[in-house]
């Protein structure tokens, strides 16, 4: 008699070459964490690999009306979603998840089209992750069939969001920088009007409206990258550059303006100061290194998935967290020397 095909092996079948009951070789298989014999887990992972067993995911989750899936909407790939993206995947994996990733490449259009594929796929929760320029509202409660739960400032469609208090972390930014001395200040961005810079901004001129003195800041707007950064700040040192800290609203744009100023022969921090946002893993192996405010994107993505789950669940889940940035002081900035 020819063997049978891997699609006719069940899960009875793995029992019986084990040894085990049933219910058993389906928790083993079906829960890395089950409390069971080191011995009785081997058999039945043995019996598995020898029967060439695969568990039907669907038939299970159709079973148990889950897929035990999950939709992520990630707009880019760069090191602030690397970051949240590990959380999410290590929280998607504790939990047993299985994690599908679309990116949008910040195309709102893209960002509604893959919510409906993933739909389609019948997904148990969707995590959006929102770029610093979103303003497309998306579908609300009443539109998505399945708990959705929101990850960085966006237009609140009422679902659960979790963000960062950017407009605390540019009040802490331009604190640091005042108390080395500063009090002529340059704001790099790539567009005053998105959410997550517009608000370190604002924070940093809340504080500094605070202060009770003189003060100046000039606003570099536009700055799309580290080009970018590199001409304006390299421009400016040509035609007389006033301020002695330079805050950007990203590392990457920090990277910029501390190249102009070497290659200008400005000494950093001595005769300017630079400070980004994000805490890039980069930022520390840099000379000098950075100072950067470290945003909490991992533990965003490890909360989005334990709020998409408890809400899968049933369970209620806080309309709003706002979490906080932290400062991470380093070389790039210190006293200044006309203090």
């Amino acid at each position: 008699m020819p063997p049978r095909s891997t699609k006719e092996i069940s899960i009875r079948d793995v029992a019986r070459t084990a040894g085990v009951s049933v219910a058993t070789a389906s928790r083993v298989l079906s829960k890395a964490e089950y409390p069971v014999a080191a011995d009785t887990r081997q058999r039945v992972l043995d019996a598995a690999a020898t029967l060439g067993f695969v568990p039907n995911a669907m038939a299970r989750g159709l079973a148990r009306s889950r897929s035990d899936s999950v939709g992520v909407v990630m707009p880019w790939t760069n090191a602030y979603y690397a970051a949240m993206m590990s959380g999410i995947e290590a929280a998607a994996r504790a939990h047993g998840l299985t994690m599908l990733l679309g990116l949008t490449n910040g195309d709102e259009g893209r960002r509604e089209a893959l919510v409906a594929a993933f739909l389609e796929r019948r997904v148990d929760g969707i995590l959006i992750c929102a770029a610093a320029h979103d303003q497309r509202l998306g579908r609300g409660p009443e539109e998505m069939p399945v708990p959705a739960v929101l990850i960085g400032r966006q237009p609140d469609a009422g679902h659960p969001i979790i963000r960062t208090d950017n407009v605390a972390a540019g009040h802490t930014a331009a604190r640091h920088l005042w108390s080395l001395g500063h009090r002529r200040f340059a704001y790099l961005t790539p567009d005053d009007a998105w959410y997550d810079f517009r608000d370190r901004r604002v924070g940093m001129m809340g504080f500094l409206e605070s202060a009770g003195e003189p003060f100046s800041v000039e606003l570099f707007d536009g700055v799309r990258g580290e080009t970018d950064s590199y001409r304006r700040i390299a421009d400016a040192c040509r035609n007389g550059f006033d301020a002695t800290a330079i805050l950007a609203s990203t590392d990457r744009h920090a990277l910029g303006a501390l190249a102009a100023l070497a290659d200008a022969r400005i000494l950093v921090p001595e005769d300017k100061a630079v400070m980004g946002f994000d805490n890039y893993i980069t930022s520390g192996f840099l000379r000098p290194s950075l100072t950067s405010m470290s945003m909490p994107a991992t533990e965003m993505g490890a909360l989005g998935v334990e709020y998409l789950r408890q809400a899968i669940n049933g369970d209620a889940v806080p309309k709003e967290t706002i979490l906080q940035a932290a400062l991470i002081a380093r070389q790039s900035t210190g006293p200044w020397r006309g203090a």
